[in-house]
């Protein structure tokens, strides 16, 4: 059955968001109902990913649908046609919070085995709060309820949303010196919505997102990694590779870095990968 995959998960996208800030005063909702090695699930997340797996059904797909809270879930009879990944809320803890930097991420593409994350054609973030949504794929590259554009002139310094663990690798630690210091010793923040960070880095209002803890999943970076590649962004693992060539898998921890520059990416590689 042919569907149109950017609608649709725009939709989904929107509809799950809209959900979430339906539930941002319910204190139930904050409630974990499951605890992982390092995640933990609510249930808010368990329902707005419910929603989205609903809505896929109700299309009457055949398809593979990658979540962040039950694995992989099969709809429809015989073999898939199609593949979702699927974050039904990417910085829940902002949400408990109430910080309002959180968000759905879902990507699409026709279903393959061994699927990399460039045969992906289409994905979404929808930043909650703000209502705001970037998407990217066969549709082009798209930016709905976001009117702040260019911020270059208002900025004193760069940003850079980092992730480092205490315990990095030592030549990790002094290669981030080295690049802090070539590239105009930089601010730094971590906003708690990877997915939503590092959109923010392919619009180039961070010089870059990077995380180096080797903990991002599929569901984290799969719908922003569609949204970067649309808008002319470069995203990469810490090995040096190009995401797109990764294989999707649930098991697999990533580090990443995205930017609009490539002179940022490779310089970062670099000396995160050399010898102190």
């Amino acid at each position: 059955m042919e569907v149109n995959l950017a609608s649709l998960i725009r939709d989904l996208a929107v509809k799950a968001g809209s959900f979430i800030r339906s539930k941002a005063d319910d204190p139930s909702y904050r409630q974990i109902m499951r605890r992982g090695s390092t995640d933990v699930s609510r249930r808010v997340d368990l329902e707005a990913e419910e929603l989205i797996i609903k809505g896929i059904e109700n299309e009457g797909l055949r398809a593979a649908i990658i979540t962040e809270e039950r694995g992989v879930v099969k709809i429809g009879d015989g073999e898939p046609e199609y593949e979702f990944i699927v974050d039904p809320l990417d910085g829940s803890l902002n949400f408990v919070f109430n910080i309002p930097f959180y968000s759905v991420s879902i990507a699409a593409g026709r279903y393959r085995e061994k699927m990399r994350f460039r045969d992906l054609s289409d994905g979404v973030v929808y930043y909650v709060p703000k209502n705001a949504l970037y998407y990217g794929g066969t549709e082009g590259f798209q930016v709905r309820g976001d009117e702040l554009g260019d911020l270059s002139s208002d900025i004193d310094r760069p940003v850079v949303s980092m992730y480092v663990e205490p315990d990095t690798n030592e030549k990790v630690l002094f290669g981030l010196r080295e690049f802090y210091d070539r590239f105009g010793r930089f601010k730094i923040r971590s906003l708690g919505s990877a997915s939503l960070e590092a959109v923010m880095a392919s619009l180039g209002r961070f010089l870059a997102f990077m995380d180096m803890r080797n903990r991002l999943r599929v569901f984290d970076i799969a719908g922003a990694y569609v949204v970067s590649r649309a808008a002319n962004a470069y995203s990469y693992v810490l090995g040096g590779n190009e995401l797109g060539e990764e294989l999707m898998s649930t098991e697999v921890r990533y580090s990443v870095v995205v930017s609009r520059r490539i002179d940022v990416v490779d310089a970062l590689l670099k000396l995160l990968t050399s010898s102190p």
